[in-house]
């Protein structure tokens, strides 16, 4: 292996590793899932769930538009709160960040009512 070719593979790695999105996302302390939702889910998915900012640019990460109530409603609870807990795709595991329980309090109060709104 070439001198160059094996710092390049192992500083790969290391940001493979080190590349955990949720990492820095505080932890779900109960109570008020819209902040919660603002400070975390927002990043991806946008305050208004659609996966854009307030401007209705796309997210760089954007994440599933939750205003789509067609695609929305085709999913159950149960398959949400799966998603939230063991991640997705782009979508992070938030299964050391909060409960079951607490995943669907926000799937409740907060997701369902984006796709409702259509």
């Amino acid at each position: 292996m070439s001198r160059t070719l094996l710092p390049l593979l192992l500083l790969s790695g290391a940001t493979l590793i080190a590349g955990d999105p949720a990492k820095d996302l505080p932890k779900f302390q109960g109570g008020d899932v819209q902040k919660y939702w603002t400070d975390a889910c927002a990043r991806c998915h946008g305050v208004n769930g659609n996966g854009r900012d307030n401007s209705g640019k796309s997210l760089p990460d954007a994440g599933f538009d939750f205003t789509d109530s067609r695609k929305a409603n085709k999913k159950k609870d149960s398959d949400w709160v799966k998603v939230t807990m063991q991640g997705k795709d782009k979508m992070p595991a938030f299964k050391d960040k909060m409960t079951e329980a607490d995943a669907q309090k926000m799937i409740t109060e907060i997701v369902r009512k984006f796709a409702a709104k259509r």
